[in-house]
């Protein structure tokens, strides 16, 4: 008896539960028709709102489109059509028409902010609802080869001229101040970039400026990632390696040698001496390698680098020469061959870069300078010290006016060759301590 209890029982719970999936594959089979007709009603009102010479409509009647927005968005977001291919088609179809309503409101009235947003929003939908539909088509075996072809062609034209828009967009806000707009210029860059180098849409795409365009997006992308607070470091280091192989590789090296210039100056070393192997034969951004050989040296001099400084400072003085910044490869070398207590070389040093720079009286205040020392570590030498009075006397002839550079100086070289009477003019610029 206590068996056949437990089987009565199992039969009773097989059969609810038997029932159970019986109503839910019912509900399930409501809400697939549900989502079809939902899309079916989008489709419908899309063909009967769009110009029809068969039907006398010369115009897309958006009163009556507008009815199809919030059904074609149920279909975008529904899991039972929400990768149905007739989704992506319509949404592409219906946001297209919008596409050429926003684009002649814009032009009608260039200035109002709101609209052009709302037309970069729609453009940004057309071209991903294009992409997407061509995506699926794409894997369509049934259909004929020519057919796949005409509707390939058809969804392109209809993206491309979106995705300029998203191009001057990703342009435009790229420039702002505002972190909001720069978020957004970077999400349009991507959105350029990924459509036109990564989908079946524009695979085949072919224009004379496309390359430019890919180069503008790259640009607007790393410049936009760069002064979002808070971008990974990463992200921006990427952004700006996809251009080192563009015509803007100069403004990717200098932009990221100065995003590490306080954070990691190993990594702005890095980038800057890869500008400079980089840039090597362009002639029309010599300054800005010039640029970044000056800063690298100036970096090394003041770490303390002194085979690296070396090295880069050879590369200033041969190939950079006529530039005003070359001056500093000389003073450095010299200032690091006077803190090594060289004198003689320290001299030398500032005495050659006297002669390829004459107007800068810093040359020649060194080279004395250094014969001072010399003459100070050497005992005090008669030859010495009048080496260093030959100097500071050279510079007072050349800059009479700036006493500060040799009247002290030559006041206490004097006395210190006991010769009181050459000293006294000079006592008046002497600072006692």
């Amino acid at each position: 008896m206590k068996k056949l209890v437990l089987i009565m029982a199992g039969l009773f719970l097989f059969t609810v539960a038997n029932a159970q999936d019986k109503e839910a594959l019912k509900a399930q089979k409501a809400a697939i028709k549900e989502a079809e007709s939902t899309l079916k009603k989008a489709k419908s009102i899309y063909e009967t709102s769009i110009p029809n010479p068969q039907y006398g409509r010369k115009e897309t009647d958006y009163a009556k489109l507008d009815g199809a927005l919030p059904l074609i968005e149920s279909a975008l977001q529904n899991e039972y059509t929400k990768n149905d291919i007739q989704t992506f088609q319509t949404a592409a179809d219906i946001y297209y028409q919008y596409y050429v309503k926003k684009e002649n409101e814009v032009k009608a009235d260039p200035d109002y902010e709101q609209l052009k947003g709302e037309f970069i929003e729609i453009s940004s939908k057309t071209l991903n609802y294009c992409a997407k539909y061509d995506s699926l088509l794409a894997l369509d075996t049934k259909a004929k080869p020519e057919e796949l072809k005409v509707r390939h062609i058809q969804y392109q034209n209809m993206g491309v001229n979106p995705a300029i828009q998203l191009l001057q967009a990703a342009q435009n806000y790229s420039n702002s101040d505002s972190q909001a707009d720069l978020k957004l210029g970077a999400k349009y860059a991507n959105e350029f970039l990924r459509t036109m180098e990564q989908s079946h849409l524009m695979s085949d795409f072919s224009n004379a400026n496309l390359n430019d365009w890919k180069t503008y997006a790259k640009a607007f992308r790393a410049q936009s990632l760069l002064n979002i607070e808070g971008s990974a470091e990463d992200q921006i280091v990427e952004a700006y390696k996809a251009l080192m192989d563009t015509r803007y590789k100069g403004v990717a090296y200098q932009s990221l040698s100065n995003y590490f210039r306080e954070k990691d100056q190993a990594k702005q070393n890095q980038y800057l001496q890869e500008g400079i192997d980089a840039l090597k034969g362009d002639a029309e951004q010599a300054d800005l390698r010039a640029n970044f050989a000056i800063i690298l040296m100036q970096n090394y001099f003041q770490k303390g680098e002194k085979d690296n400084f070396k090295k880069i400072a050879n590369l200033v003085k041969t190939e950079f020469a006529d530039n005003d910044n070359a001056i500093n490869a000389y003073l450095m070398e010299g200032q690091m061959a006077f803190e090594d207590k060289d004198y003689d070389g320290a001299k030398a040093i500032f005495l050659t870069a006297k002669e390829k720079f004459p107007d800068e009286s810093k040359c020649l205040l060194m080279a004395a300078r250094s014969a001072w020392m010399k003459a100070q570590v050497g005992g005090s030498k008669k030859a010495d010290m009048d080496d260093a009075i030959a100097l500071f006397k050279q510079l007072e002839a050349e800059n009479p006016d700036d006493s500060e550079l040799w009247g002290e100086s030559l006041y206490i070289l004097y006395n210190n060759t006991q010769q009181p009477a050459l000293a006294a003019p000079y006592k008046k610029y002497y600072k006692a301590p």
